[in-house]
């Protein structure tokens, strides 16, 4: 009789524990794709900022890099970074840096996403001709 009563007072914990639970559960997993959205812009915006430096350090015009920088970060991953924005800048008269920044995209519509932001560097190509 006591087996009988115990499972008689448990009725309907299960699904308490799952109104206790799912909040929770619900917050985690928002959180794991947002982070995931974070991550893709991050990987974005290094990839447009190395693309931007290597145009502008083959071309030695940092505007031609700011342009295919915006142009590659707009067109990566289907809109993958908001508010874009792109610099290129020389540096010590022998480099060009690129710096692209930019908001990851969010599932909710509080601001919760960081500005993402990555830079690449690297020296400007000279081209000389053979000597015989």
């Amino acid at each position: 009789m006591t087996g009988q009563r115990r499972r008689e007072d448990e009725r309907g914990v299960s699904a308490i524990e799952l109104v206790l639970y799912m909040p929770l559960l619900m917050l985690v997993i928002v959180l794991a794709v947002q982070f995931s959205l974070v991550y893709l812009a991050q990987s974005a915006a290094s990839s447009a900022a190395r693309e931007a430096a290597r145009v502008a350090r083959v071309t030695g015009d940092p505007e031609q890099g700011i342009r295919r920088g915006n142009e590659f970060a707009a067109d990566l991953g289907g809109g993958t970074l908001r508010d874009i924005e792109v610099t290129v800048e020389v540096v010590d008269g022998t480099s060009m840096r690129a710096t692209v920044s930019g908001r990851a995209n969010q599932l909710l519509p509080y601001e919760i996403a960081p500005r993402v932001s990555e830079s690449s560097e690297g020296r400007i190509e000279q081209f000389e001709q053979d000597t015989p």
